[in-house]
C-alpha cells in the first residue's frame, strides 16, 4: 500500500513538472521568452459576438473554461451511471462514491438539520462544478496569449464566482420564504429587543446578508487568482534568471506549489459548498 502510495505521488509530481515546463517546450525555435503574468488573466474575445445593452457576448477563455467544466461533468456523470450498472464497483466508483458521501453526509447531512433531501442536488452540484472547475484550471491548455499554453481557471473570474454566490443568495432566501413565509423577514430581528433597537438589528442583518455574496465570491475568487499567480510568478522567474540552477530551484517550487494548488482546489469547492449549506440551514431554520 505505501509502495502505491509513493507511485501516485510520485506520477503526480511527474504530471505537475511536465505541466510547468511543458509552457517552455512547446514554444516555437528562437521566440524571446517573455512573459506578462497580468495577461494571463486579462480576458479577450476569442469569438466576437453583438453586445445586447451592457452585456457583451463573446466568448472568452473564461466562457470556454465553463463550456469544458460542465462538459467534463456531463462525461463524468455518464461514467458514473455506466459503472452503477456492474456487480463489481471499479475504482473509478468507489472514488465517485467517497465524494458523494463527502458531499451528503460531510456536507449537508453535517450542517442542514432540515431540507436535506430538497437542497442537497444545489448543494453537491455546487461542490462539483467548483472541484472540476478548479482542477480544470490546473491542466495547460492553449488558451492563453498568442494560443500558448497556459494556467487559467474560470474561478479566478469575479464574474464567475459572483454568479455562482448569487445562485446560493438566491436559494437561501427563497429557502426561507417558502418554510417561514412573509415572516421569514420580520425574524431577522428578534421580537424582545425594543422597537428602535429591533430596526437597527433588521438593518444590520440586511448588510450582513450582502456582505455575505460578496465573502463568497470574493473568497474563491481570491484564492483561485494567487494560487494561479504564484505559479506563474514561479514559472516567470525561472524564464528570466540565466541560469540552469535557479531554474531547476525555481521549477521545483513550482511543482510544489502546484501540488499544493490540487490541496486548494479541493479546499476550496468544500468551503464554497459548506457555507452555502450553512447559509440554506440559517433560513430554514431561524431563531425566533
Amino acid at each position: 500500500m505505501m509502495k502505491r502510495k509513493r507511485l501516485i505521488w510520485a506520477f503526480v509530481a511527474i504530471i505537475a513538472l511536465a505541466a510547468v515546463i511543458g509552457i517552455d517546450v512547446l514554444k516555437e525555435p528562437g521566440q524571446a521568452e517573455e512573459f506578462e503574468i497580468a495577461e494571463e488573466f486579462e480576458l479577450h474575445p476569442i469569438i466576437e459576438l453583438p453586445s445586447i445593452g451592457p452585456f457583451d457576448l463573446s466568448i472568452t477563455k473564461a466562457v470556454v473554461y465553463l463550456w469544458l467544466t460542465a462538459a467534463v461533468l456531463i462525461v463524468f456523470a455518464l461514467l458514473v451511471r455506466r459503472s452503477l450498472k456492474r456487480e463489481t464497483p471499479s475504482r473509478f466508483r468507489v472514488m465517485m462514491e467517497l465524494l458523494y458521501s463527502l458531499a451528503h453526509d460531510g456536507i449537508v447531512g453535517a450542517v442542514m438539520k432540515s431540507g436535506r433531501a430538497t437542497w442537497f442536488p444545489y448543494i453537491a452540484s455546487a461542490f462539483f462544478f467548483v472541484l472540476t472547475a478548479n482542477l480544470l484550471g490546473l491542466i495547460p491548455l492553449p488558451l492563453a496569449e498568442h494560443n500558448q499554453f497556459g494556467f487559467y481557471t474560470a474561478t479566478a473570474n469575479l464574474y464567475v464566482t459572483l454568479a455562482l454566490a448569487l445562485c446560493t443568495f438566491v436559494f437561501t432566501h427563497y429557502a426561507g420564504l417558502r418554510q417561514n413565509g412573509p415572516r421569514y423577514f420580520v425574524n431577522w430581528a428578534p421580537s424582545s429587543a425594543p422597537p428602535v433597537l429591533k430596526q437597527l438589528i433588521w438593518v444590520i442583518h440586511a448588510v450582513s446578508e450582502v456582505f455575505r455574496l460578496v465573502s463568497l465570491a470574493v473568497r474563491l475568487f481570491a484564492n483561485m487568482l494567487a494560487g494561479h499567480a504564484i505559479l506563474a510568478v514561479f514559472f516567470a522567474m525561472a524564464l528570466i534568471f540565466q541560469s540552469y540552477l535557479a531554474a531547476v530551484v525555481l521549477q521545483g517550487a513550482s511543482v510544489l506549489i502546484y501540488m499544493f494548488e490540487i490541496f486548494v482546489a479541493f479546499i476550496q469547492a468544500f468551503i464554497f459548498a459548506i457555507l452555502s449549506a450553512v447559509y440554506i440551514s440559517g433560513a430554514l431554520d431561524q431563531e425566533h
